[in-house]
């Protein structure tokens, strides 16, 4: 199994620096000067040069279409706004309605994002042998990245290590008299049968990831077991939490950064790290060929791979950064595993090109056969 990258909690709080590129001096300030030419600096790390943020600040715009929950991922991108002085359109889709609307557009030449992120490898590579992603050799993710968290043509970049875990209504476990899990094979047991919440290996990266991980590390009898306890299928992780907060339904395999949104919120709501282990994906970011705001895009990028950028993730959406050099998450009450420690799973690149559709028939097979 792929071991998630060590992070270490050595970031401090974010100071935004704008340095002069003339005359070499650090100064502080209120919000970018659009009419300057100087260097994005942030936390003592450049985001951006002289030319690259006079050429984002001229287009004062980026277009972004991602996957990631909306409500956090908009926390993340309000910070970036403020940061950078550049306003973000934000497209929310679940995974294969991003792609079909990148691709359809694409073809039509009419394609409106500047930036994408997915978490959804075999996906992104297909956009970019299409030609929609453009090649963008970052200074801030060639720096802080390990080769294999970046494609070597450099049109993709890993952004966040994504959870999946079981997570549950605290007040209805206890009215239906179950216990917590503490097993994934709990979930095999005949009082789970319909109390489960989950979604179809079709969604993207995040229910791919957890059936890779039953498949590859509970057995290969595990998918029949689970699928007889008849799962309640979602369309996406967001309104299958909302249930959960609901009450709808007891139990879910949801994300940990919508879980912990509705943590923060007060709800009686658990995440839970169970003894086998926990799936995970990587996030991958992009910058477009055909975007309108190509300069605004990579600033995004560049943003998003700083160690500020990376403790803001880990701020506003509790999910686990790419850096090592960032913050890790934490939630009040949670035993959180350490990065590294090798408790939480990741496809490896390989499985998703090699395996992706004879799991997902063998899957469709099973649940649905």
């Amino acid at each position: 199994m792929r071991k998630l990258a060590k992070a270490v909690a050595l970031a401090s709080a974010a100071a935004l620096v704008l340095v002069g590129c003339s005359a070499g001096e650090e100064k502080g300030t209120d919000a970018p000067d659009e009419s300057s030419s100087e260097a994005l600096v942030i936390d003592g790390e450049t985001i951006a040069d002289g030319e690259l943020y006079a050429a984002a600040m001229d287009e004062g715009v980026l277009s972004l279409y991602d996957n990631y929950p909306e409500a956090p991922w908009r926390a993340l991108l309000d910070v970036f706004e403020e940061d950078t002085g550049i306003t973000v359109d934000h497209v929310r889709l679940i995974t294969p309605q991003l792609y079909e609307r990148v691709v359809s557009e694409a073809g039509a030449n009419k394609l409106g994002a500047d930036a994408i992120g997915m978490g959804d490898p075999t996906l992104m590579q297909d956009l970019s042998k299409r030609g929609i992603l453009a090649p963008y050799e970052s200074p801030v993710g060639l720096s802080a990245l390990k080769p294999g968290e970046y494609t070597e043509d450099h049109t993709m970049y890993s952004s966040a290590r994504l959870v999946m875990l079981p997570a549950y209504n605290t007040e209805v476990l206890a009215e239906d008299g179950l216990d917590a899990p503490t097993s994934w094979n709990d979930f095999l047991e005949p009082e789970w049968a319909g109390k489960i919440g989950g979604t179809p290996i079709s969604t993207g990266g995040s229910a791919f990831s957890v059936y890779y991980f039953m498949d590859s590390g509970l057995g290969d009898d595990y998918w029949t077991g689970y699928a007889a306890n008849s799962p309640i299928m979602y369309d996406s992780v967001v309104p299958l939490t909302q249930d959960i907060v609901r009450g709808e339904v007891p139990l879910g395999i949801t994300s940990l950064g919508t879980i912990a949104e509705q943590v923060a919120k007060g709800a009686p709501v658990k995440p839970l790290f169970l003894s086998e282990g926990t799936p995970a994906f990587t996030n991958l970011v992009a910058v477009t060929e055909a975007g309108e705001h190509p300069n605004a895009a990579r600033v995004y990028l560049n943003w998003l791979l700083s160690r500020h950028g990376q403790n803001v993730l880990v701020e506003k959406t509790s999910e686990y950064p790419i850096r090592s050099d960032a913050d890790a998450p934490a939630i009040p009450g949670v035993d959180m595993p350490a990065p590294g420690s090798g408790e939480i799973t990741v496809p490896p690149l390989e499985v998703w090109t090699e395996s992706r559709d004879s799991l997902t028939e063998e899957w469709n097979d099973v649940f649905h056969g």
